[in-house]
């Protein structure tokens, strides 16, 4: 099948479905290879996991601006491509020094897909309401996520470098796929006339840049990612701690400690997938979705869940409350995207979308070592209550942004 005659809209879940299956595959039990297999210590564990971060907080705007000056598709496929060679260097060379550079390369590789895939999506698909394609989208990356998490832990069990070794070489060839059937018809580049790739690349920021400006919807928008990220961080690197020091995980069968984070991860994927099918039903049966209210709704459940995660000692209720915060992000981020595509013009759509991003990674960035510092100095739950703190700003922001987009 030629590219002009694929269809968008799924080549959009294929994509989708194979990216979440592969980054599954090879991260699975990355943290178990890091000390098994290469022997990193904490303090290298720290660097590896700063060099990802740094490398996404720099390239994000850059990326994007190369999407939306040359190509979305072209784009994309650099960023499978680097995605494929960083997961080889990492599980093939099993040494501080090439991990380190493995972080770099495949997160340099997401940075070219984030921004570009949303904004070429929405460019090329026209025929179908936005809220419903991402939230497709995301349910067939949770099913891709759930088949990465089983086949990165048989391949694991069998030898720690396969599943990272073998998700590149997944990336490498759905990259030459990608190559034959991946259409892109609608595109048109943000500037017309080239003056030098820096001078360019200067422009279309200046240009992004006023336009945000101009657009306080955008700004609202832009915000509650910016407190998306200040509490995502946190709540993600200790949420284990806190099950592990907190609470009695209950030996049954061979759910042991190890066991019973896979078959939490699975069960959050599972109850992800089956909301948003509901969801995507009522906007089938509806046409449209209250964004506001659900939101609002998601945003509120999920600042709740986490004090309530954070107060709690029982496991079966911790574990409730932990799946139903999963299950409000799950929710919310497809919706916000959506939002968002809906005041970005055609042109800009990547770099705003990679500005989007780098708020995200920037908020991890600050939020992460606050809380950490107040888990390390006072106590885990403590730590766990300071993210659904940092997130209670957008409740605020939720209105301002709709009374922002009735005003635009």
């Amino acid at each position: 099948m030629s590219a002009k005659k694929s269809n968008a809209y799924a080549v959009y879940l294929l994509f989708q479905f194979c990216l979440y299956l592969a980054f599954s595959m090879a991260t699975v039990l990355s943290v178990v290879y890091h000390l098994e297999v290469v022997h990193l210590d904490p303090f290298q564990l720290v660097l590896v996991g700063t060099a990802l971060e740094t490398a996404c907080f720099l390239f994000e705007i850059p990326t994007g601006v190369v999407a939306d000056l040359y190509s979305r598709r072209r784009s994309m496929l650099i960023g499978i491509f680097l995605f494929g060679i960083g997961f080889l260097i990492e599980g093939a060379l099993p040494w501080f020094a090439t991990v380190l550079l493995a972080q770099v390369v495949w997160g340099c590789g997401y940075t070219f897909i984030t921004g570009a895939l949303e904004a070429w999506i929405a460019t090329e698909e026209t025929g179908r309401p936005m809220d419903m394609v991402f939230m497709r989208g995301n349910q067939f990356g949770e099913i891709g996520g759930v088949v990465g998490v089983i086949l990165g832990t048989l391949l694991g069990n069998w030898n720690l470098q396969l599943p990272i070794v073998f998700a590149g070489i997944f990336c490498l060839l759905f990259g030459v796929v990608l190559l034959r059937i991946m259409p892109e018809t609608n595109f048109s580049p943000a500037l017309e006339e080239r003056q030098g790739l820096l001078r360019d690349f200067a422009n279309l920021f200046k240009l992004n840049l006023s336009f945000v400006k101009g657009a306080p919807v955008l700004l609202t928008l832009l915000a509650i990612t910016l407190c998306g990220g200040l509490a995502s961080e946190g709540f993600d690197r200790l949420s284990t701690a806190h099950f592990l020091d907190n609470t009695i995980m209950p030996d049954i069968g061979p759910l042991n400690n190890v066991t019973w984070f896979g078959v939490i991860s699975l069960v959050g994927s599972g109850l992800g997938i089956l909301t948003s099918q509901l969801l995507i039903n009522r906007m089938e049966k509806k046409g449209t979705i209250r964004r506001t209210g659900l939101v609002m709704f998601a945003s509120a459940g999920y600042i709740l869940c986490l004090f309530l995660f954070a107060a709690s000692r029982n496991f079966c209720f911790m574990l409730t409350v932990f799946l139903l915060s999963g299950l409000m992000r799950t929710v919310k981020e497809p919706i916000l995207t959506a939002w968002m595509n809906d005041h970005v013009e055609e042109r800009m759509r990547a770099t705003v979308f990679s500005t989007n991003g780098q708020l995200d990674s920037f908020g991890q960035i600050i939020g992460g070592p606050i809380v950490g510092l107040i888990a390390q100095q006072v106590s885990v739950s403590w730590g766990m209550a300071c993210t659904a703190f940092l997130l209670l700003p957008a409740l605020f922001l939720v209105p301002l942004a709709t009374k922002a987009g009735r005003n635009d």
